[in-house]
């Protein structure tokens, strides 16, 4: 019997159809359990190398070649989610061994994610239910998102998602992307601008960029700087796109008045100096955690094995060549 085995927390954390999925297939689901957590990359290779998994679903753990090649049956690596910076493509590459992610199943949800952490800044939403709930009555003066410049960084799927919700809003939007999407810029609110007149321009700033080489630490002091001081920055993306202590200092020196932040460097941020700070809203990466998103993305994740194991190669597979060769094309 073929076995799969998952690293994400989250995959059958919400949905059981992916399991369901895979074990109506005939594959045996096993998980990491919580002996072996919290995840290195050395423990992880451990836990392969004790299983020998066919296939890997995970989740956001280091995935070197060390870890790949502690299994001599690995053939997949499934990426529960889209980015696949934790991923050492080249590596599977080399190794014979397909990665693919499932584009697509949390746009909306992370774009939703993103509208609510403008409006909780821009209101003090957090700032007035904590008053209320000890006993003030303080009056949050804030402002209309309608109203402002929002900058978009990063136009692919989630950027356009948030993009259409701006719309709603009636929001003025600047977009920046290496690559510029013709028919977004046609769009009568959208503006494609250079980074600096983006963040010089906008009222809120909001990531939407997958972690490169060339995106690391994209915002730090100087980008910083030519922000807003009654700005907000919004990074929902990755937490290596931001300079966490430019930021940190940035927000307490009142470079910038604000920032929602669902993603950190290090995962739990227990020492980010972000977390001292008032003006800062916080969550534990969330920003994929609906019911609808992670139903979806367990079914995408489990179809994919499934298929690959079955001679097809969807087109979610990062580096298809791989099962290409296995078939002799």
């Amino acid at each position: 019997m073929l076995k799969v085995l998952v690293s994400s927390r989250s995959f059958g954390q919400v949905s059981t159809i992916g399991t369901k999925t895979l074990e109506d297939a005939g594959f045996e689901v096993r998980r990491v359990g919580p002996e072996d957590r919290p995840l290195n990359a050395a423990k992880l290779a451990a836990v392969i190398q004790r299983e020998q998994p066919d296939a890997l679903i995970a989740g956001a753990e280091p995935i070197p070649r060390e870890v790949m090649g502690a299994s001599t049956h690995l053939r997949v690596v499934q990426k529960h989610g889209v980015g696949v910076d934790n991923i050492d493509l080249g590596a599977a590459s080399e190794l014979g061994i397909a990665v693919a992610n499932a584009p697509g199943t949390n746009t909306e949800a992370v774009a939703d994610l993103a509208i609510g952490l403008m409006l909780a800044l821009q209101r003090s939403i957090v700032d007035a239910a904590v008053s209320t709930r000890g006993g003030g009555w303080d009056r949050f003066i804030g402002h209309e998102l309608g109203e402002g410049t929002v900058g978009v960084v990063g136009t692919g799927r989630i950027g356009k998602a948030v993009i259409r919700r701006l719309e709603g809003f009636g929001s003025r939007i600047l977009a920046y992307d290496v690559y510029r999407d013709a028919d977004l810029g046609a769009k009568p609110r959208v503006t494609y601008v250079s980074l600096k007149d983006l963040l010089r321009d906008s009222d809120i700033v909001t990531l939407h960029t997958p972690l490169l080489d060339e995106t690391r630490n994209m915002i730090s002091r100087n980008e910083l700087s030519w922000m807003k001081s009654s700005a907000f920055l919004i990074n929902i993306a990755r937490g290596e796109l931001v300079d966490e202590a430019a930021l940190a200092d940035a927000l307490a020196s009142g470079g910038i008045a604000g920032a929602g932040v669902d993603v950190f460097a290090t995962e739990p941020p227990q020492e980010s100096p972000l977390l001292k700070l008032k003006n800062v809203i916080a969550t534990p990466h969330i920003g994929a955690y609906t019911v609808e998103a992670m139903d979806c993305m367990a079914r995408r994740c489990a179809d994919t094995v499934v298929a690959i194991f079955a001679g097809a190669c969807p087109e979610n597979v990062l580096n298809p060549d791989v099962l290409r060769a296995k078939r002799g094309h």
